[in-house]
């Protein structure tokens, strides 16, 4: 039996069609732009020639960026917040959302009631920052920063709703052979989890790759700073002289792309995170499924 479309379903059809191509074009061109104004000649650049594609080609504002030897160090430093903030995110994530997924866990509606007022109501800058600083004694460390940020009320009720979702037979099975809560929390349920794992370490990696504020409160030291809080200091000044190493030696090429500088930068600081994402789209897919279809 063919089924025929109405002309209703077809005008719907025709609709999403033009509003998914209008989502994609709004989202790949500022990503277009960025690349083309980066590698683009800088005398094309300075005039405002550049609009979509590269005019021209020139790598001097990439080569000025990298010159700065400055920009490796705050690489690290954002490398080392997202790789353990990530993994601590998670790991302190699923370790609240567990124990609030079974049904045997006689107060978990009100550890819940209590995680979900997070979520409308919080301390203030102010408060978190005396906390840290002051009873924590954390200021000017990396710590600073993954612990102030270790989780979120939203990621532990979406991670609640995924193993809520994973049989309970896995868990009896596992009990039954006398494993632990905590060994069938790590050995059973982490494993087949993975779709909401690789949801969480997205969220948790992005967060992490381009937070700043927190580091602008509690981290002077430019030798912690991540590579956002540069970044932020590059684009607002939008000057040469962030680039000690090459100041002194500054052509007239560099001059003018000196407007092409705070797109370099970017495109720097946004690969590895557009690398990573191919790696974990199927399980990404999966997870974000998660209470869309019941039964």
């Amino acid at each position: 039996m063919i089924y025929k479309k109405s002309a209703g379903d077809r005008l719907f059809d025709t609709v999403v069609y033009v509003l998914s191509i209008i989502v994609i074009i709004v989202t790949l061109y500022p990503l277009i732009y960025t690349f083309s104004m980066t590698i683009s000649d800088p005398i094309q650049a300075a005039r405002g020639n550049v609009l979509l594609l590269p005019k021209g080609f020139s790598l001097t504002a990439l080569r000025t960026v990298l010159n700065d030897k400055s920009i490796f160090r705050y690489y690290g430093n954002t490398i080392w917040f997202t790789v353990v903030g990530t993994v601590l995110g998670i790991f302190v994530t699923c370790l609240a959302a567990y124990p609030l997924s079974r049904r045997e866990f006689y107060y978990r509606a009100h550890v819940t009631r209590f995680i979900m007022v997070t979520m409308f109501f919080s301390g203030g800058m102010i408060p978190t920052f005396i906390v840290v600083t002051r009873f924590l004694h954390l200021y000017n460390s990396r710590w600073s920063v993954v612990l102030s940020s270790l989780t979120t009320a939203w990621y532990i009720m979406v991670a609640r709703s995924f193993f809520a979702s994973i049989p309970d037979e896995i868990v009896e099975s596992a009990r039954i052979d006398g494993a632990s809560e905590f060994r069938t929390f790590l050995q059973i349920m982490m494993p087949v989890s993975k779709p909401i794992l690789a949801v969480l370490a997205l969220y948790f990696a992005v967060a992490h790759w381009n937070s700043y504020f927190s580091a602008m409160l509690y981290i002077s030291d430019k030798n912690l700073q991540p590579l956002a809080l540069y970044i932020r200091s590059v684009v607002l000044q939008n000057s040469m002289a962030n680039f000690a190493d090459t100041s002194a030696r500054i052509t007239a090429a560099q001059i003018l792309s000196n407007l092409q500088i705070k797109y370099a930068v970017i495109v720097i600081s946004v690969l590895p995170m557009m690398c990573v994402y191919p790696f974990i789209s199927g399980n990404l897919e999966k997870g974000l499924m998660i209470g869309s279809i019941k039964g």
